[in-house]
Order: structure tokens, then sequence, then C-alpha cells
């Protein structure tokens, strides 16, 4: 009886370790998944990649996102308030809008997020980078002007905390005013 109790557990504890072994996902394999996401969600939308920032950002051909160093995919919209001459500097406060969306085949909208309708409108300072995520930052940085608009893939590195434990890369379209 003994034997057959101790057959027994070996048997099930094997089981288990195996059953579990098949559902354990490496970090490796989820950054592996989460790069081929974003090749294919870049096929998918016919988009061009380029790895030199577009002269006076002029962005012609609408399928052209410029690659960063850091990893993140920009495409310039519209410019903004160009005219204003008032660029974005360190400090100043940014009031996103924006709508999030998952690159998978049929995109979901994870956040569409709209400063008009709330009386007290999302902001985080540029340049703070405890405030809103790396992207966020680095798209302002190329943005310049208040009420440009951009297009920017998110790996999940650059992303929030959340997007960056859950390896989940995300879409932005991204519009900022900010305030002197």
């Amino acid at each position: 009886m003994k034997s057959f109790l101790k057959l027994f557990s070996l048997i099930f504890v094997l089981s288990t370790l195996l059953v579990s072994c098949d559902d354990d996902v490496t970090y490796a394999e989820q950054l592996r998944a989460e790069k081929k996401l974003i090749a294919d969600y870049i096929k998918r939308n016919n988009i061009k990649v380029v790895t030199e920032f577009p002269a006076d950002s002029v962005w012609a051909d609408t399928s052209i996102y410029y690659l960063s160093p850091s990893g993140m995919y920009f495409r310039l919209e519209e410019k903004g308030n160009a005219v204003d001459s008032l660029k974005v500097s360190s400090g100043d406060k940014i009031n996103p809008r924006y709508h999030q969306y998952t690159l998978t085949e049929s995109p979901d909208t994870v956040s569409d997020w709209s400063t008009i309708d709330f009386a007290y409108p999302s902001s985080f300072y540029y340049g703070d980078l405890t405030q809103a995520c790396d992207a966020w930052h680095e798209a302002v940085g190329y943005m310049k002007y208040s009420n440009s608009i951009a297009k920017i893939i998110v790996p999940s590195k650059l992303g929030f905390d959340a997007d960056v434990n859950s390896v989940t890369p995300y879409g932005y379209y991204f519009k900022i005013k900010f305030q002197k």
C-alpha cells in the first residue's frame, strides 16, 4: 500500500509539472510574439518604415512611419500651431487626447479619451518621466507644437507599467495641447 501511494504521488507530481510547463510562456517568447504582432500590423497596413526623420517634419506619403532609436514608430499627421512658434519645452503641461487600440487583426479600441469629455482632463508634464509613459514623452518631443496630431506604435517596453508587465504593444492616435 505504501509503494502504491508513493507511485501515485510521484505520478501526480510529474503530471502536474508537465501540465504547468505547457502553460508557461517565457518572457523571450512573449517578446518574439510582440515583435511578430507589430510586424504583422505594419504589413497589414502597408506601412513604410524609415529610420531617418523626414526633413522639416514633412510627411508627404501617408504610409510613412519613422522608427526611432528607442523602437517607437511615429507618424506626424498634423503639425499643429507651428505658426505660433511656441515649441514644447521641458516642464510644459501636456493635455493629451488619444485613441488607444490593439494591433491585432481586428483592432479593439482600448481607450478613447477626449479631454473635452472631462471637467479635469488628464495631463502630464513634459520631461517628467514619472508621469505618462516614455513613448508619450518621446512623441511629444517629435510633435513640438500644440494641436499636433500623430500616430504612434508603442512596443511594450515604452508603454505604461501594465503594458510592460503584460508585454502588450499598442497603437495610438495622439493629439496634444500644452500650456507654458
